[in-house]
């Protein structure tokens, strides 16, 4: 074989002249034959290398650069073809030249290989130059791609990419490009997280779940605050509320799970900051003239030493620290530690005492205390995971995760419950409140303690909910009809009391009686009860208020699914969701026929695609099921 450090002055006649940046033309000579004669240009969709260094037999394959057109973004593909040029020539004098030690034709070969096919994931967008690369959420695109690769595949392809950036000299500097890996991480972690084999996401929780979760949480605070004057002493509790030793204890750890469960929820803190909470980490600061609630705690993570740092969160985590600092707070060693928790035993060898016998060890509740508390919390409310209804959405959300995170458990009866995890929550938190003017990205980063966008971009894509964390939606629908006069209101009872045929939603299907003999003295008394009550997004009704089973979400898609009985959808709203059918259709196929589309993005669509399929349908308007097909 020739040697790649051959300098011979005949090499030079192709070199591209001086100047500043000089680029390849399309008649450039990329290859050469062993006399020294052009046989491939910079035009050519193939450069063929095997005249000059094929000389031991080896596949032709192995020695042929292939760049098709057809498969790429046309400037993108024209960078690549132009790094892969200096790559192989340098510049005068310096073809394959061993002060780079990726100068070998079989390693500048591997290089074009696998870069060339990770970046046709960019073909039909406006991703052009490689320098966006640096922009960790299109660097995203290309991580996503991998997610369906071995490790050692996603390995290998970021450090080829990684190394066509050591040819930014060649370019001007808003070229310049580096690959967009979160800071303090490193390349072979990347490719571990993302790659098939490795060990995938932490799941997100699919809509459907994450409600019910809230209205899970908020009841069981709201419940332990309104005893917040008995939980300092599990016996007086007992008492109080004329139940067994053994069953306040077991209400004691539902309360204690739940607390620091929805400290995790409406914050997505990690773990690790869950831990180091204190009864009066809450605090409301003011900015602008808004009162805002915090959580303060501490970060360790990308720290060298421990940093207090805050926390956005909702108003009900100040009631989840007070039912904490109080519970238990007698039989507590340190009083207002609320990590330290009481255990006891009971009377009766055979475990069936109802009486408390004595105070056993403590538990600590540090990492692995918490996680113990997560894990019986799943186990206590046994969220249902439906696979028939749920499988969709679940796949979109979470299409690489590995079986050691997989939070569907499986009973012995066969049902399979929800499992929940801090980071889980972490991710699920981004992804609800990510969009819509809830919050922006790089509010999320600041909140989740990321010292790079991209960790953040992780974790979060755009989503619909409308209202979390003591935020209010601020549609101009629900500003506008919030606004009306009481004659709406009326006017919205009169059409559901008059026209119950034309109604769906769980609302009518719960009204006793036949509305329509209503007398107008009971149909004062429910416009009277509803007033102030509901609200709406133009695609129907909620007449809950405060109490809705939805836990203060109203969340139009997942209130249909679920037949909330607070909600109602008339004829008018029942045409917007047929628009709004279409919309979300057309948009999908836009998305997916440009390759831009977001999984997450795509299961909160889908998941309101099919709720307009079933308000249809309960409406008699026709409709085509939209089929989602492959990606």
């Amino acid at each position: 074989m020739y040697s790649v450090a051959l300098n011979h002055t005949d090499f030079d006649v192709y070199s591209l002249p001086d100047g500043d940046y000089p680029m390849p033309a399309d008649d450039t000579v990329v290859s050469l034959d062993k006399s020294f004669s052009p046989v491939s240009y910079f035009k050519d969709e193939k450069w063929d290398f095997n005249d000059f260094f094929n000389t031991n037999g080896a596949p032709k394959s192995q020695y042929i650069f292939r760049f098709p057109k057809g498969k790429h973004n046309a400037k993108l593909l024209l960078e690549l073809k132009q790094r892969a040029y200096f790559l192989v020539w340098g510049g005068k004098g310096r073809l394959l030249d061993v002060g780079n030690p990726f100068r070998k034709i079989e390693s500048c070969f591997n290089i074009i290989r696998y870069t060339e096919k990770i970046l046709r994931c960019f073909k039909n967008t406006q991703i052009n130059h490689l320098s966006m690369l640096s922009n960790e959420l299109v660097f995203n695109q290309v991580l996503q791609e991998l997610s369906v690769k071995s490790e050692a595949v996603s390995l290998l392809t970021l450090k080829q990419l990684n190394i066509l950036s050591s040819l930014n000299s060649y370019f001007p500097e808003n070229r310049h490009y580096e690959l967009g890996i979160p800071e303090g991480k490193t390349i072979n972690q990347v490719a571990k997280k993302y790659s098939l084999t490795g060990k995938g996401h932490y799941p997100t929780v699919i809509p459907v779940i994450y409600e019910q979760l809230m209205g899970h949480l908020i009841n069981d605070v709201e419940a332990a605050f309104l005893d917040l004057d008995i939980l300092n002493n599990v016996k007086k509790f007992a008492q109080n509320k004329n139940i067994t030793e053994r069953k306040a204890v077991e209400t004691f750890k539902v309360y204690e799970s739940a607390c620091f469960v929805t400290c995790s929820a409406f914050t997505g803190m990690r773990i690790s900051e869950l831990q180091c909470i204190t009864h009066d980490s809450y605090k409301e600061i003011e900015v602008e003239g808004i009162t805002l609630p915090t959580l303060r705690s501490w970060t360790r993570k990308l720290e060298k030493i421990s940093r207090e740092d805050v926390w956005a969160c909702s108003p009900i985590c100040q009631k989840a620290l007070s039912v904490l600092r109080e519970l238990n707070s007698d039989h507590r060693s340190e009083k207002n530690n609320i990590h330290i928790s009481p255990r006891f035993s009971f009377e009766s060898q055979a475990k069936t005492g109802n009486n408390i016998k004595c105070s056993k060890k403590e538990v600590l509740l540090n990492t692995k205390g918490l996680s113990d508390l997560f894990k019986f919390y799943s186990n206590h409310i046994n969220i249902q995971y439906i696979p028939s209804t749920m499988n969709e959405a679940y796949s979109l959300l979470n299409p690489v995760i590995s079986e050691r995170y997989e939070p569907r458990k499986q009973r012995e009866d066969e049902t399979i419950y929800w499992h929940f995890s801090s980071h889980s929550l972490r991710r699920s938190f981004a992804h609800f409140v990510v969009g819509n003017g809830l919050v922006s990205l790089a509010s999320l980063k600041q909140q989740f303690k990321h010292i790079h966008l991209s960790m953040t971009a992780i974790y979060a894509s755009h989503s619909d909910v409308l209202t979390l964390l003591g935020i209010e939606n601020q549609a101009s629908i629900k500003r506008d009809i919030e606004q009306a006069e009481e004659v709406a209101h009326i006017k919205y009872l009169k059409d559901m009391v008059e026209h119950p045929e034309e109604q769906s939603g769980g609302f009518m299907k719960a009204f006793e009686g036949d509305p329509r003999v209503m007398t107008e003295k009971e149909f004062e008394a429910l416009a009277k009860k509803t007033k102030g009550a509901n609200k709406t997004t133009g695609y129907g009704r909620c007449f809950a208020g405060v109490k809705c089973k939805l836990a203060h979400i109203f969340e139009p898609s997942n209130c249909v699914a679920e037949d909330c009985e607070n909600l109602n959808i008339n004829k008018e709203e029942a045409f917007r969701w047929q628009k709004r059918h279409r919309s979300l259709c057309f948009n999908i196929e836009k998305m997916k026929k440009l390759g831009l589309f977001n999984r997450n993005t795509l299961a909160r669509e889908l998941t309101d695609i099919r709720a307009a399929e079933k308000v249809m349908f309960e409406h008699g308007i026709d409709f085509n099921r939209f089929e989602l097909g492959s990606l």
